[in-house]
């Protein structure tokens, strides 16, 4: 697996001077936060999984094409004809109507929360514009369901996509298998994944602090969809293991020198990992 990609750290980008090992402060701060989003989360997980709403239209609609073109340029070639299923489209369903928009057959989302439901008109009627044709909602499948069992999901799908969602689920093998259940023949996936640590406050300087607790630590931080932990090599190994031909794509990359300088502070089963500097990356997987 290479780790060529678009370096989040390094000259003229994010200084992560205060990170340097040994520095109690980024576990202390991260502990703190993890604990407080725990209490403020569990039994509901995320209510906003973007740092903003579709009340920003126009950023809105900015993000749900360029999570699109993302998926083409990672690996998607075509959605002309084809059953496109999402996993967590998260707070609206724009991604299906670009992917419609583009020549897809059928798109059909399924997340664990509803959270797509308060997506309101106006968002919808600008993105239609954007896209120079309306929005028809009743054109999108959308399916809150459990994973990995994806109960009323039937398929076949010819290819399976997902941004920033992947990384909330808690058995990835095992959800590679269900789809593999439900792809057509010669079915592809693309998964953007984020590795890096979600808390706002501490993500840009301290990316990898996720992996700096204990897994009894980790959870005492959990709550529906917090981050797994999970590597790049480790989704390689899942897509493989469940009968999917795969590779990483990196996206974001972290320099040698902070991944070195954070090394001797990460917890013990990821000291000695050799992908910790894709940040973020695709899984592009066929069958």
């Amino acid at each position: 697996m290479t780790t060529t990609g678009t370096p989040i750290i390094g000259p003229g980008r994010l200084s992560l001077s205060a990170a340097r090992h040994p520095n109690p402060l980024w576990w202390t701060l991260g502990l703190g936060l993890g604990l407080a989003n725990a209490v403020r989360h569990r039994g509901k997980a995320y209510r906003r999984p973007r740092p903003y709403t579709t009340e920003e239209v126009g950023r809105s609609v900015d993000y749900v094409v360029a999570v699109v073109d993302r998926w083409e340029e990672d690996g998607v070639r075509s959605w002309e004809g084809l059953r496109v299923l999402e996993l967590g489209p998260g707070p609206d369903l724009g991604t299906g109507a670009v992917i419609l928009s583009r020549g897809a057959a059928s798109y059909t989302a399924a997340d664990l929360f509803p959270l797509a439901d308060d997506a309101g008109s106006r968002y919808y009627d600008a993105l239609g514009e954007r896209l120079g044709v309306p929005v028809d909602l009743d054109r999108i499948g959308y399916h809150v369901t459990a994973f990995p069992g994806l109960p009323g999901l039937d398929g076949p799908y010819d290819v399976v996509v997902s941004s920033a969602a992947l990384e909330h689920f808690d058995d990835v093998p095992a959800t590679f298998a269900r789809l593999g259940e439900l792809a057509a023949p010669n079915a592809t996936m693309t998964h953007h994944v984020d590795g890096m640590v979600h808390m706002r406050g501490i993500r840009p300087r301290d990316p990898l602090n996720l992996l700096r607790y204990s897994d009894w630590t980790y959870r005492r931080m959990s709550f529906p969809g917090v981050p797994n932990r999970l590597r790049a090599s480790d989704y390689l190994a899942a897509a493989e293991e469940t009968g999917w031909r795969a590779r990483i794509v990196p996206g974001r990359v972290a320099t040698d020198a902070y991944v070195e300088r954070v090394r001797p502070g990460l917890a013990r089963p990821f000291r000695d990992r050799t992908d910790l500097a894709t940040l973020t990356f695709s899984v592009v997987c066929a069958r």
